[in-house]
């Protein structure tokens, strides 16, 4: 970049005085790096005499094409800078369960006018993932209910939920106003082979229960889950922001007061040399207060 910007002030003054003076250089240190330069190059670029300086046809040449080329180099470097510091670049961004919610759109559309040079992606993650996809390396960020492993990922909690019972039309448990976690924690659960053992015991209440939970449906995300839930096979404990969005009229919803609330949080990895997902994580967290 040295050599070729040297060049191309003495090409456009074909004077080493006027062409040091713009470049902040000395005479005898721009007349160095133009023979630097022409060394690199094999080819002289310049014809020197003690009264004038021209150009020879290599030289033509390389001034033709030059300033164009120096220009997109400048717009490459500084695309890099803008990349690094988060203004662009591509985020990915994982959600488990958390689509339906208010909050999740309101944080992609402060993060569209926070960063609008990022191109955003988004991926639907089944439940096998309570990570959102961060941990595989399929999404840079999620929008995620706690708990799980978090070895390795930087968690941040947005908001905690209450918790209700999802049951089938009709079930025996509907007929009381609230439910009793124990009594819930006895019925069947849809169940998801490999989740994270920490997940897996929150979301089937093992805490109120001895042994292990009843398998009623083997399941793989939100819409199969709940449409176990309705034909009977299954019951759940979801957060209370996620049922008040389910469009299903055949599903009994109860407030279960004695189990733990659901947290729900952004997932993101530890060592992550793209700033985009630190930038989407607090701004989750400006707008998670803003709805309190």
């Amino acid at each position: 970049m040295r050599h070729l910007r040297a060049f191309l002030v003495l090409a456009e003054e074909l004077n080493f005085t006027r062409a040091a003076e713009r470049l902040h250089l000395a005479q005898q240190a721009l007349s160095a790096q133009v023979k630097q330069f022409e060394e690199r190059l094999g080819t002289p670029l310049f014809v020197r005499s003690t009264r004038s300086v021209g150009l020879t046809a290599a030289g033509e040449a390389l001034l033709e094409r030059l300033p164009g080329a120096l220009a997109e180099l400048d717009d490459a470097v500084a695309a890099a800078r803008r990349a690094a510091e988060g203004e662009i670049g591509r985020l990915t961004v994982g959600l488990l369960a958390t689509g339906p919610l208010d909050l999740t759109p309101r944080v992609l559309r402060e993060f569209s006018r926070a960063r609008p040079g990022a191109a955003v992606s988004l991926r639907n993650i089944d439940f096998s993932d309570p990570t959102g996809g961060v941990r595989s390396g399929e999404t840079d960020v999620a929008i995620v209910w706690l708990p799980f492993d978090p070895a390795g990922l930087e968690v941040e909690v947005l908001l905690e939920d209450s918790r209700d019972a999802v049951l089938p039309a009709g079930h025996p448990l509907a007929a009381a106003e609230e439910v009793g976690a124990a009594a819930l924690a006895a019925e069947p659960f849809g169940w998801i082979e490999g989740m994270d053992p920490a997940a897996l015991d929150f979301w089937t209440l093992a805490e109120h229960r001895d042994g292990p939970a009843r398998i009623g449906a083997h399941i793989s995300g939100f819409d199969d889950y709940f449409t176990a839930i309705r034909s009977g096979q299954a019951v759940a404990a979801s957060p209370s922001m996620l049922t008040a969005a389910m469009p299903w009229p055949d599903l009994e919803l109860r407030p279960i007061p004695d189990a733990a609330p659901a947290l729900l949080a952004t997932c993101r990895r530890t060592e992550d040399p793209n700033p985009l997902p630190a930038v989407f994580a607090r701004i989750a967290v400006e707008v998670a207060a803003e709805i309190g």
